[in-house]
């Protein structure tokens, strides 16, 4: 059992010769300096590691939910903008308002890597406010734009500020749960990015009824941006800096909460910034088998994000019905996120519910190519499935990603990895801006092929991915005469990560 006192933990840490290095950079907390064997030699007592667990829950999960929340409202709410005459009053030509989205989605994608590095050079508690603050003031001063220029210029530096922000939130769950909570957790805050889409339906329905001197769509931008700021506010003050300083913590617990990360990982936990090392996953294959698969599913997940509105625009609707018709999809996709990613952490599997989400996608893409459009049943169930399926990737696969990273490679290797991937993912919206035309309005049909064939490549990677991790680990446990898992293998083996005999990937 763990010690159940600040006396008796002293005196347990003292017996089992663990020494604390405490060593303090920008936005780093204190970092426990933690041999192998002594982690493995500490007993945590399960009733303190769940009391951690809730307690950081209950103070962190609400704070993240309402910052993505925002993150996804001001970045797709130019779609619910758009079915308010945005092309119109802004006097829009051609293919200019796949431009506007083409300017964020630059920004979204290439600020990824500079985000991650930002935020750990400085920590997630001091940057993630100051990202929110940059895209809802962006956001509002949308609102006052009159052409197309301005739209372009708005937009740009809205994704640049929310490029930061993507990756980010990630690196910071990962100080805070384990592999096995992580899922969960990212399914918690990301599926806000689906409840978004309901919100944002739900508002626009509102706003757009309404007889102003304002557009609608202005109206829209300047509540979501006032929103975001209010957050931001709030989140400046109360969100939680690293195990080690969270004030709601007892002594007792903030040394639990660092050996069940120290535990379920490597050797450190918040180890200092290396910047050497930031460009090392470079020399990765997989790396790049990953980036492919990010491209794939980030094309799906910018499609039912930015473009769901205007799939359901070919039963020509009126505005607002128009808006309260992605409601629905957005909230089965919500609940069918965080059944899926449950049931993840649960099973401790990633890749087949990567497989079945990217199936789910393919199939609803190809149902509203076949469909004629006079086919309403069918076709607006086909876009339940494309929302079931786009959501989950983001919180599974850099759940998975992050499972086989062994952490004692450093910070920055990690935060390079997780960068970089969210840029791939990013870049998907590149794709999806570039191929949802109004010239091939209201169908879309090349864009939906042109998504399904993506969703089939993304299967064929994953599949590959998961063949050569079963057969690593298969190979492994042969040679070494056992049949472990991921959760058998000892701390002190998980140091050299996959060169270590005894490491195991997480499937």
């Amino acid at each position: 059992m763990a010690p159940s006192s600040e006396t008796a933990s002293e005196k347990n840490l003292e017996e089992t010769n663990v020494n604390i290095v405490a060593s303090e950079s920008p936005g780093d907390d204190f970092d426990y300096n933690y041999t192998p064997e002594q982690v493995d030699a500490y007993q945590l007592d399960p009733a303190v590691a769940r009391q951690v667990t809730r307690a950081m829950d209950l103070r962190i999960m609400p704070l993240c939910f309402c910052m993505y929340l925002f993150s996804a409202l001001d970045r797709g709410n130019i779609s619910n903008a758009k079915t308010d005459g945005l092309n119109k009053d802004l006097h829009l030509i051609g293919n200019q308002y796949n431009m506007i989205l083409t300017a964020i989605s630059v920004t979204f994608a290439t600020c990824a890597v500079a985000g991650g590095y930002i935020t750990r050079r400085f920590g997630p508690k001091r940057v993630l406010p100051l990202y929110m603050m940059g895209w809802g003031t962006m956001a509002m001063i949308n609102a006052a734009v009159k052409n197309f220029g301005g739209a372009v210029a708005v937009r740009f530096f809205l994704g640049m500020f929310e490029g930061f922000f993507g990756p980010s939130v990630t690196i910071y769950l990962t100080s805070f749960y384990t592999r096995g909570e992580l899922a969960k957790r990212m399914a918690i805050y990301y599926s806000s990015s689906a409840f978004s889409g309901a919100f944002s339906g739900l508002l626009a329905y509102g706003i757009f009824q309404a007889n102003t001197r304002l557009h609608g769509w202005q109206i829209l931008f300047l509540i979501e941006g006032g929103l975001t700021l209010f957050v931001a506010f709030i989140a400046m003050f109360f969100l939680p800096g690293y195990p080690r300083y969270c004030k709601f913590l007892t002594h007792e617990q903030k040394e639990a909460a660092t050996m069940r990360l120290l535990k379920d990982a490597s050797k450190r936990v918040n180890a200092p910034f290396n910047g050497k090392e930031f460009l090392m996953p470079l020399r990765q294959k997989k790396l790049y088998v990953f980036a492919a698969y990010a491209l794939c599913y980030g094309t799906a997940s910018s499609t039912a994000t930015t473009f769901l509105a205007q799939i359901i625009g070919r039963w020509k609707f009126s505005t607002v019905k128009t808006n309260l018709y992605t409601v629905g999809p957005n909230l089965v996709g919500m609940a069918w996120l965080l059944a899926n990613c449950y049931a993840s952490d649960y099973l401790r599997q990633r890749s087949w519910f990567l497989v079945g989400a990217a199936a789910t996608t393919m199939v609803g893409s190809i149902i509203l190519v076949a469909l004629p459009i006079t086919s309403l049943g069918p076709g607006y169930f086909a876009c339940y499935l494309i929302s079931m399926g786009a959501f989950i990737p983001t919180c599974l696969f850099h759940s998975w990603h992050n499972n086989n990273d062994p952490s004692e490679m450093g910070r920055a290797f990690r935060t390079f990895s997780s960068g970089f991937l969210t840029f791939c993912a990013n870049a998907g919206s590149l794709i999806s801006s570039n191929i949802f035309l109004d010239s091939d309005a209201p169908k879309y049909t090349h864009a939906l092929i042109a998504s399904a064939c993506l969703q089939v490549l993304a299967i064929i990677i994953l599949l590959a991915v998961r063949t050569y991790m079963v057969l690593d680990n298969r190979k492994r446990n042969k040679e070494q005469g056992v049949n472990w898992t991921t959760v058998d293998v000892p701390t002190a083996d998980l140091v050299e990560g996959p060169a270590n005999p005894k490491f195991r990937h997480f499937l």
